[in-house]
Order: C-alpha cells, then sequence, then structure tokens
C-alpha cells in the first residue's frame, strides 16, 4: 500500500508540462518526497541502477541520460507508455548536440496527444515558422484590391505557393488569432488581430531556428533573380573588440524597431517585403588562451 501512494502522488506532476527533463526530475523528486517511503536507494533499486546517486546526478545536470538509462528512469518514476515516449523524446532533444537532432526529437514531442490537450498553441506556432510564407499569407489578405480567393494569393506571392498551401495558411493564421474576419463595414475581408508580428531578438526557439533557415535558403534563392533596383544586399566583414558585441546587436534591435514604426500604421500594403539581418562570429577568439 505505500508503494501505492507513491505512485499515485508522483503521477499528480504532468510531464507534458515540460520542456526541460531536468525540471520535470526536480518536480518529480519534491512530489516523491511527500512520501516516507522515497528515497535515492529505494528509486535505484527499482529502476535497475547500480548507485544511489545516479537520479541526483542526471537532475544536477552533471550526467546525461543514454537509451538504456531512459528506460530504466521510466521503470523506476513508473511512467505509463504516453508520459514514456515524451520523456524519452524530451530527454533527447534537451540532450541533442545540433539543431537537426533537434528538431527531430522537437516534432515527437509536438505529436503528442497530452501537449496538445495542454498546449495546443505548441503546434500551431511550429507549423507558422515551419515555412517563410504564412507571414507573407498574414499581410497579402489585407491587400486593398484582394478578391478573396487562394488563387489571387498564390499567384503574387514569389517563389509561388499552391491555392492549398494559401488555404492551410489561412487556416493556421485564423487559429493563431492572427488574422480575423473584417466588420461588414470595412473595405476588406481579412483584418489583422496585430498589425506587427516580430520574433524578437533571438533565436532560442526551435521553432524560430527553423524559420530563420527557411528565410536564410529563400534569400540565397531569390537574391540573383530580383532586380537590382528592387533589392538591397550587402555584408560587411570587420574585426572587433568582444565587448563590441553586445553593442551592435543593440544597435541592430533599435534599427528595426525604427523600421517597424516606419510601417506600424500601413493597414492596406502595395507590396510585401523581407528584411532580414545577421550577426554572427566567423572565428574563434583570436585571444591567446580564450576560445569562445
Amino acid at each position: 500500500m505505500k508503494t501505492m501512494k507513491v505512485v499515485e502522488s508522483i503521477q499528480k506532476v504532468q510531464i507534458f508540462h515540460y520542456m526541460d527533463y531536468r525540471e520535470f526530475l526536480k518536480d518529480w523528486l519534491d512530489q516523491a518526497r511527500q512520501s516516507y517511503t522515497f528515497s535515492y536507494r529505494n528509486f535505484a533499486r527499482k529502476a535497475g541502477f547500480r548507485s544511489a546517486s545516479t537520479f541526483k546526478l542526471v537532475m544536477d545536470g552533471k550526467r546525461n541520460l543514454t537509451e538504456e538509462s531512459v528506460r530504466k528512469f521510466i521503470r523506476g518514476m513508473s511512467l505509463n507508455a504516453a508520459e514514456a515516449e515524451y520523456f524519452t523524446h524530451l530527454v533527447f532533444f534537451n540532450q541533442a548536440e545540433n539543431h537537426d537532432q533537434k528538431n527531430q526529437h522537437y516534432q515527437k514531442l509536438l505529436c503528442s496527444q497530452e501537449l496538445n490537450k495542454l498546449r495546443p498553441v505548441s503546434r500551431d506556432q511550429y507549423d507558422y515558422y515551419a515555412t517563410w510564407y504564412h507571414p507573407v499569407v498574414r499581410e497579402l489578405v489585407i491587400a486593398p484590391n484582394y478578391d478573396g480567393t487562394y488563387g489571387w494569393i498564390a499567384n503574387r506571392i514569389n517563389p509561388s505557393i499552391s491555392n492549398a498551401q494559401v488555404a492551410a495558411s489561412i487556416e493556421l493564421l485564423q487559429r493563431m488569432n492572427l488574422i480575423e474576419p473584417a466588420e461588414p463595414n470595412e473595405k476588406s475581408i481579412w483584418k489583422q488581430a496585430s498589425p506587427l508580428v516580430t520574433s524578437g531578438r533571438d533565436a532560442s526557439q526551435i521553432p524560430l531556428f527553423n524559420y530563420y533557415r527557411s528565410i536564410l535558403e529563400l534569400v540565397s534563392n531569390q537574391m540573383t533573380k530580383v532586380q537590382a533596383d528592387r533589392r538591397d544586399v550587402s555584408a560587411l566583414t570587420m574585426g572587433i573588440a568582444r565587448s563590441r558585441f553586445p553593442l551592435l546587436k543593440k544597435k541592430i534591435e533599435e534599427f528595426r524597431s525604427e523600421i517597424l514604426k516606419l510601417v506600424s500604421n500601413e493597414t492596406q500594403p502595395e507590396e510585401v517585403v523581407l528584411l532580414s539581418i545577421q550577426l554572427l562570429p566567423l572565428t574563434h577568439s583570436l585571444t591567446k588562451g580564450n576560445k569562445s
């Protein structure tokens, strides 16, 4: 009976609320300690670890999990099938060493039915940033001469997309409350719930990394296809003191804010343009003995 009390108490911690498995382990532990039957030694015995310190080492970030140790943690925490699958992908999402690996496990997390019940917007956010054209569609639906058809939008986007992609994009924009039907007395068919959408200054989330990657690919493909008088492409390679880097980021943020202010009152756009800014280090630290 005591063991059952531990399991029932632990199950109150919903793993589907977490995007960091170590944070989940900390909250799981707080729940487990509410029962006097819990100890690191008991957990290690149930999970199949030789050392009683394994749980704490992993929780504190001093040790990573392998496929085998993930299965042992699942057994030790009595996770059900859905929780076990989510925990597995969460572990390898957090421990992934590159973006492609992270993205693979992030998509698996988003496929969780339990996650979609708790956080349905996550899937839509991922889909919004998965490709470059959703923000473009959002601008075109409020164009003054938009006739309400998918073909009108599809034919004006360059590079072109299909009518089906336009339809799916409009549905997505509606679900995310980025557009809504215009009032009967308004000239347009749709209106934007907010005139501006910006990803902010940091691409720390997987969806944003995917979006920025698609933007860079788009720029690369379109750069030679757009006439010179209709584009502005430039690049600067500079040697700087490391202390200057935060200042450069701040200047870029201020410039981006100024541009947004200039166009914030545009309610009937005649054209949709892309402004992409990148600032990246191209070398390791040039300071002896200090590699960044």
